[in-house]
């Protein structure tokens, strides 16, 4: 069962990135749209997409497996102590992506159209509907999608390894060099979080506060400035000659920084964590004996034959995952 879940998964993703090329299409013959299109036409079909990509083959993903959305996403409440601890974890994970961003730039200037193109799209859209389009619904959707799907097919995985797929299917879903980097680091954050709070409504608030922050900031800087389009480290890694002694100091800056803010508040979020899963141990130890016959997962409750079947060496089910880090290369290069 577990070798099936985690086929039908891949199997889905490969499916998620043939859509996601297709529907941008298909709505824009539908209405005729015609290039160049306007920045509040691209964000509307980007958040439409995501909604009927994610959300359909997040449904289609529990329909096929037979169990509630909620149980397989793992919704559940989170209090207002992680709620806050979620959101300093997201100004952290702000910070440091600053260092990651300052040496990709210098690192691969190539990718300097890329952060030009976001630019745009921001400066050009309104701001109700970037907050819509670019905070609210990559949080949900995307959360369902990445820690959601594949965190229940992937039940049972070494755990590095499965984070270390999670994460790089997350990136590469992105598309683009200047995001990789970060997108990898702030997937294996929105993991740890989503770990630490036992629910995916955590991972959805750090991913909407990090959007929110990115965005907003994002927003007021291009406001300020006169062009409007690119931002100060942008210029300085496209116009001037900054060493890449310079580059890496400020970055160490950053890291120590973001990395000090982020490290305390995961901390914390365990330390949470821990305390309420003993008084919940407690309670349902005596409540009922028979826990102690079950080996408990995280957040699941795995048999022993479970645990035997997922031991299985089946690389059958993992030709779609192959597949799908084959194509996105090919449509990565064909980009650049």
């Amino acid at each position: 069962m577990k070798n099936k879940k985690i086929f039908l998964a891949n199997c889905l993703l490969v499916l998620a990135l043939l859509l996601f090329i297709l529907v941008p299409f298909w709505v824009s013959k539908l209405f005729g749209l015609v290039r160049p299109i306007s920045e509040n036409v691209s964000l509307l079909l980007s958040g439409s997409a995501s909604v009927i990509v994610f959300g359909g083959i997040a449904l289609l993903y529990c329909i096929i497996t037979k169990r509630k959305f909620k149980n397989v996403m793992v919704i559940k409440k989170i209090s207002i102590k992680q709620i806050y601890l979620t959101i300093f974890v997201a100004f952290g994970t702000y910070i440091f992506a600053m260092g990651i961003n300052s040496i990709s730039f210098k690192l691969f200037p190539f990718a300097i159209k890329d952060g030009t193109q976001i630019s745009n799209l921001l400066s050009g859209s309104t701001m109700l509907l970037g907050l819509l389009v670019v905070v609210l619904l990559p949080a949900f959707f995307e959360e369902i999608f990445f820690r959601g799907i594949f965190l229940d097919a992937y039940d049972g995985v070494n755990k590095k390894i499965k984070y270390f797929i999670i994460t790089s299917i997350f990136a590469a879903f992105h598309g683009n060099v200047m995001q990789i980097i970060y997108v990898m680091f702030l997937g294996f954050i929105l993991l740890m979080v989503r770990e630490y709070t036992g629910s995916i409504v955590g991972s959805m608030t750090l991913h909407a506060a990090n959007n929110a922050i990115s965005f907003i900031l994002s927003k007021v800087l291009m406001n300020y400035m006169n062009n409007g389009i690119e931002s100060s480290a942008l210029k300085s890694a496209q116009e001037a000659n900054v060493s890449i002694a310079s580059v890496l100091l400020q970055a160490s800056i950053l890291f120590l920084m973001g990395g000090a803010i982020i490290y305390t508040n995961l901390r914390k979020l365990k330390e949470y964590k821990d305390t309420d899963s003993r008084v919940r141990s407690v309670e349902q130890e005596e409540n009922n004996d028979t826990l102690k016959y079950v080996v408990r997962d995280g957040n699941y409750m795995v048999t022993d034959g479970e645990i035997r079947d997922g031991k299985a060496s089946n690389l059958t089910k993992y030709i779609p995952l192959a597949i799908y880090f084959v194509s996105m290369v090919v449509l990565v290069v064909n980009k650049y």
